[in-house]
């Protein structure tokens, strides 16, 4: 998967579970502490978030960050999801730390890929 179609499926997931979520934009921009013109340009694709912002995102969302990149024709069920939630929920913390680094510097490769 290459630089573009990981923003797209960002994008796409983004505004998928903004929905499900039953969020206006305004609403997710407010619950993620980001304007509504930054959360317009992510789910159109204008932008790329940062790993701060997929953060912020998913606390709004109340989902996990690896949500916001899950590609869809994984065809999770609702309890494999809920598996996944709960294991990265149960991780210790030096794991998330790890998790968290590996997924800064994947969405790191993926913009200087994006922009070189």
């Amino acid at each position: 998967m290459d630089a573009l179609q990981l923003q797209e499926l960002f994008s796409s997931n983004l505004k998928e579970l903004r929905t499900q979520a039953n969020l206006s934009q305004m609403k997710l921009a407010e619950k993620s502490d980001l304007s509504v013109g930054y959360i317009c340009d992510l789910e159109s694709g204008r932008r790329w978030g940062t790993p701060e912002t997929f953060s912020k995102l998913a606390r709004a969302l109340d989902v996990n960050p690896f949500e916001l990149l899950l590609p869809k024709n994984l065809e999770l069920s609702a309890a494999e999801i809920s598996f996944q939630r709960s294991f990265a929920s149960k991780v210790n913390k030096a794991m998330q730390n790890n998790l968290k680094s590996a997924l800064d510097n994947a969405i790191s490769q993926a913009i200087t890929e994006k922009n070189d």
